[in-house]
């Protein structure tokens, strides 16, 4: 008999001991699991080392709130919004530290976590510098005669935060066609544990009907949570579009420590529920807005 995996996003988020190795979906602008991470804050979390392939929004909310202290990825930027101003802070005062890497590296190094290998081999970085200040990365012979190559030790995150369309009770979780990124086909994959917010809930027949689009097995996954708009305020495609005046508005007052703990007080820390989180952005005009894909002012 499947067990049943719902429950409250409190709830899932209680789990995450401070400290944890937290891997998180995201590629700059694009799905995140903003619900999730938003819950980190609130619950009062530190010490985490946060994982991401290209972070966003999402790092640089939680380097605001002092709830990391380690970052591994291959870049934090909000694209065309600009730098990501509180992590960039953080960084150069030493509050983070970052471990950087490489989109194939670090890749390579959640792939090995997740086939439970040591490492995984790549060409990426030689020729540069962070081969050599970086512990984790080792050039070795390839056995078959072939050029070296890096091998990258194996990752293997405490907890992965994902977004998916839809999941059953069950956590079968799907993804409608887009642009699925390798982050959420490999970290999920490589953690201890799955949490997993979804725009809704569904019959398991419905799952059924279109088994091509299931990208992770309710048994590797240990929580889910029905969140719509759950990526707000980055992209989740097809369902809505990146908030930009959302963006604009976190970049006009992440340089000053006043305006950001305003912000943080308006939309992170104040808000209950995830509806009333939605009515703070905008409401319902808003959403449809977003939906539509249309470029928010």
């Amino acid at each position: 008999m499947s067990k049943e995996k719902l429950t409250s996003l409190a709830e899932a988020i209680g789990t995450v001991p401070d400290g944890a190795t937290v891997a998180i979906q995201n590629m700059a602008t694009q799905s995140a699991p903003m619900a999730s991470v938003r819950e980190l804050i609130r619950q009062g979390h530190t010490g985490l080392e946060v994982v991401a392939l290209i972070g966003g929004i999402p790092i640089d909310l939680m380097a605001a709130a002092g709830t990391m202290d380690r970052f591994t990825g291959a870049a934090v930027s909000m694209e065309q919004f600009g730098l990501c101003q509180a992590y960039r802070s953080a960084v150069e005062s030493g509050r983070i530290v970052v471990q950087e890497l490489s989109e194939t590296a670090l890749n390579a190094r959640l792939g090995a976590g997740a086939r439970n290998l040591p490492f995984l081999p790549t060409r990426g970085m030689i020729g540069t510098d962070l081969i050599a200040i970086n512990p984790n990365l080792v050039m070795v012979p390839d056995p078959f005669g072939g050029p070296d190559v890096v091998a990258c030790r194996a990752l293997i995150p405490d907890v992965a935060l994902v977004h998916c369309h839809r999941a059953d009770r069950f956590g079968n979780l799907q993804m409608e066609p887009t642009a699925v990124w390798p982050d959420i086909g490999i970290m999920p994959k490589a953690a201890k544990k799955v949490i997993a917010t979804v725009e809704e809930i569904v019959d398991t027949e419905l799952l059924r009907s279109s088994p091509e689009k299931t990208i992770l097995p309710g048994f590797m996954v240990d929580a889910v949570v029905e969140v719509p708009f759950g990526a707000h305020p980055t992209s989740f495609n097809p369902r809505y579009g990146y908030d930009t005046a959302f963006h604009r508005e976190w970049i006009a007052v992440s340089r000053d420590p006043e305006g950001t703990s305003a912000w943080m007080q308006r939309y992170v820390y104040e808000p209950d529920t995830q509806d009333e989180y939605l009515e703070r952005v905008g409401g319902t005009d808003r959403l449809e807005a977003l939906t539509r894909w249309e470029i928010t002012e």
